[in-house]
């Protein structure tokens, strides 16, 4: 069962809204970008390799993220921002990806960076509250994500059907990616923050 208490937890609450930002973004891609590819010209052989581009380059980036999120030397949260912020970026500009070639590449980029989110979130969070709290942690880090990827794509639809264009959706879905990226560097300050905090109450109560 659950335990809601973890709420009380700013770090934790960081990255859950930043979890919940990504994955309205997350799905944009996957669901829309062959239609994106259709209305630029492509030919549905050609989109197809858009998506199975996504997939390889995913599959190679969490394994390469991964491998090197394992070294003592690399900070695995900076790591995950940053390939985050890099990902909602390149979605936002591939608004500008008009033939085969600028798609493929944005897919390949796609592909890899987004695989930060899927390989490195549950060692994030051990890093960031212990190993302790990870069942717990994840499972309602689950339920942000759930109820943000039934937001993300009808949203995306909904930006079509009033525009008759895949640029808002786009735009959208690369914005809440890079926002997702960027409030996470938030973390170790508000991590020095909190340990300040603690120190000047606990040396209050010691007096």
């Amino acid at each position: 069962m659950l335990n809601f208490s973890i709420m009380h937890d700013a770090v934790f609450i960081l990255f859950a809204v930043s979890n919940f930002c990504t994955s309205i973004g997350f799905y944009v891609p996957y669901v829309f970008l062959a239609a994106q590819g259709e209305e630029q010209g492509l030919s549905t052989e050609e989109t197809s390799y858009l998506l199975a581009t996504i997939g390889i380059a995913n599959t190679i980036g969490r394994i390469i993220l991964g491998y090197l999120s394992d070294k003592p030397w690399v900070n695995r949260l900076g790591v995950y921002n940053t390939c985050l912020t890099i990902c909602g970026i390149a979605t936002a500009l591939s608004i500008f990806c008009l033939d085969f070639t600028s798609l493929m590449v944005y897919s390949v980029v796609f592909g890899f960076t987004i695989g930060a989110y899927v390989g490195l979130t549950s060692v994030i969070l051990v890093d960031l509250l212990g190993l302790d709290k990870l069942t717990n942690a994840f499972g309602l880090l689950l339920l942000f994500q759930g109820i943000a990827s039934l937001v993300g794509p009808p949203l995306a639809g909904w930006l079509y059907d009033e525009t008759k264009t895949y640029t808002p959706a786009f735009l959208m879905a690369g914005i809440t990616i890079a926002v997702s990226g960027v409030v996470l560097f938030g973390i170790p300050p508000l991590q020095r923050y909190l340990k300040r905090r603690r120190s000047s109450c606990f040396d209050s109560a010691s007096l």
